[in-house]
């Protein structure tokens, strides 16, 4: 029997699952280790959802005891199987001779939005003398619901679904010496923070902070539209498309290794219906909050 062969689109779209969703699938042990996740019973290995990978410290593979990657490779670790068998589980593909997906018990998590503050002051603070980001960004985000201050003065990012419901939502603590990150649980990662426009142009980010600062810098942005992946992950991209009537993306990603990499592969999802541009942040810098910072220290 010829074996199984995959387009180069379908390893894409494999390679772009959400891994933490794969791990739960996987019925993977996950203890939360700020912004990471351990995987109790397999040694070091820890699941980073933001950059959409995994590292295991131990895996004793041949000579190396340092292994990796996205969803694929994770696959392939855990179960053993080849990289043919790991996409066709990815894709959900039945009937394969050597490798079929089992069906997965789903545990149901209610998802409820953190209590509210009385007031915005910590986070405008946070926002506009910590990460310079211009007021006027900050009333929008606040005037259209998609950030407030919960009762441990942390910023909460919230996406709604497009029939206005509250389903995805995201801290950022506001204490510079505890950088604390977290989703909350039950969150629906299609529908992550976003910012709907006028035009025909879509912008893609890996956190809203790094929305907010380019809006800092590019105010006439505002006509377009903005969405944040809060991972590294295209399932808030893919969603979004379905809704928006979209011609041209620029993916402004981290300029560390998972953001280029990401990039590479989002330009080759994507590109064959969209007009994709890669507009990373300047040569120096991570993310636009540190260019923006950089440019007004």
């Amino acid at each position: 029997m010829r074996r199984k062969r995959f387009s180069r689109e379908q390893i894409l779209q494999a390679d772009l699952r959400d891994i933490l969703d794969v791990a739960k699938e996987l019925n993977l042990p996950l203890e939360r280790k700020r912004n990471t996740y351990k995987v109790s019973g397999y040694g070091g290995l820890y699941i980073t959802p933001e950059k959409n990978a995994f590292n295991c410290f131990s895996a004793n593979l041949g000579n190396a005891n340092n292994y990796g990657g996205g969803p694929i490779q994770l696959v392939m670790f855990i179960q053993g199987c080849t990289f043919i068998e790991a996409v066709s589980y990815l894709l959900g593909i039945r009937g394969l001779d050597t490798y079929k997906r089992e069906p997965v018990k789903k545990e149901t998590v209610e998802f409820s939005l953190p209590e509210r503050a009385e007031s915005f002051r910590h986070i405008y603070a946070y926002l506009i003398k910590t990460r310079k980001i211009d007021r006027w960004v900050v009333d929008k985000f606040i005037e259209k619901k998609m950030l407030y201050e919960n009762k441990y003065h942390s910023c909460v990012f919230v996406g709604y679904d497009y029939e206005g419901v509250p389903r995805q939502c995201v801290i950022r603590g506001t204490m510079t010496s505890k950088a604390f990150k977290g989703e909350v649980q039950g969150s629906d990662k299609r529908f992550s923070v976003h910012l709907p426009g006028e035009s025909e142009i879509l912008h893609v980010y890996e956190a809203p902070i790094d929305m907010m600062s380019y809006l800092t810098l590019y105010p006439d942005a505002i006509e377009d539209h903005h969405v944040a992946l809060c991972c590294l992950a295209d399932t808030a991209l893919k969603e979004y498309l379905k809704h928006f009537d979209i011609q041209k993306i620029f993916l402004h990603l981290d300029n560390d290794k998972w953001g280029r990499e990401q990039t590479k592969k989002l330009r080759d999802c994507y590109g064959s219906k969209y007009d994709v541009w890669d507009e990373a942040p300047f040569n120096g810098y991570k993310d636009f909050n540190e260019q923006l910072v950089g440019k007004n220290p």
